[in-house]
């Protein structure tokens, strides 16, 4: 059996246009014309279509499609899949990143209620996402995602309002003068690493690249409270714990 232009892309589910654009890249060719010169498209002409279209759906280029079908790829196919796997595994890291990043903005707005600029969270929590993925490895950034879905809702709303309590009561401190040694600043230490414990320990270099970052990044730095002078404020008190709770 054979079809027409306008019926072949009918049956697929394409426009004409579509069909012609194909012709041109050497994806499809009609098999023959008709005497007044139409195309026609016979059986193996729709089975290569529906090839074009299954490896189409499955991420392939275009332009790398017809070289496959015909044998004259350059790389193997096995050799092209594992690239679009990869490159797909990047997309959905992205994705899952995304997600969180807005759960996280979502859950900061419910806890915080109408007292506070939802438009800013928004644009913080997206801001902090863009630096973690310049100073963090795709490995380290899930395993941190993974630590942080894995703990109970309650505890992760818990975490949600101690943080920024924390920075407060820290920046108080310091900004009266305290003693780094004071045992009220030491306690804020001990509550600060037990807090960053659950998260900066699931994958290696992750609290010293932590340090680097917020020391690198004055921006996060202004949107957290975390400044690199608190940083060293809350890194001399946490000299004079004992050693066995330095870490």
């Amino acid at each position: 059996m054979d079809y027409t232009v306008g019926e072949l892309a009918k049956r697929a589910g394409l426009t004409v246009r579509t069909l012609h654009h194909y012709e041109e890249l050497g994806l499809l060719r009609p098999s023959g014309r008709s005497e007044a010169g139409y195309r026609r498209y016979g059986d193996a002409d729709v089975l290569r279509l529906h090839r074009v279209l299954a490896l189409r759906d499955a991420g392939l280029s275009l332009k790398a499609i017809a070289p496959l079908l015909d044998g004259e790829a350059p790389q193997p196919l096995a050799d092209v899949l594992q690239a679009q796997i990869e490159q797909v595994e990047a997309q959905l890291q992205a994705q899952e990143s995304l997600l969180l990043t807005l759960r996280n903005a979502a859950k900061r707005l419910e806890l915080q209620g109408d007292g506070g600029d939802a438009v800013q969270v928004l644009l913080d929590a997206m801001a902090i996402r863009r630096v973690h993925e310049r100073w963090f490895s795709p490995e380290q950034l899930r395993a941190m995602r993974r630590q942080w879905e894995a703990i109970p809702e309650p505890e992760r709303d818990a975490v949600e309002l101690e943080w920024p309590q924390l920075i407060k009561e820290a920046r108080a401190a310091m900004d009266a003068g305290l003693d780094p040694a004071a045992p009220e600043v030491q306690a804020l230490v001990r509550r600060w690493l037990a807090l960053q414990k659950q998260f900066l320990e699931v994958a290696p270099g992750m609290k010293d690249t932590m340090q680097r970052m917020y020391a690198a990044e004055p921006e996060l730095a202004r949107q957290s409270g975390v400044t690199p002078e608190l940083i060293a404020y809350l890194r001399r008190s946490k000299e004079t714990l004992p050693l066995g709770e330095q870490s």
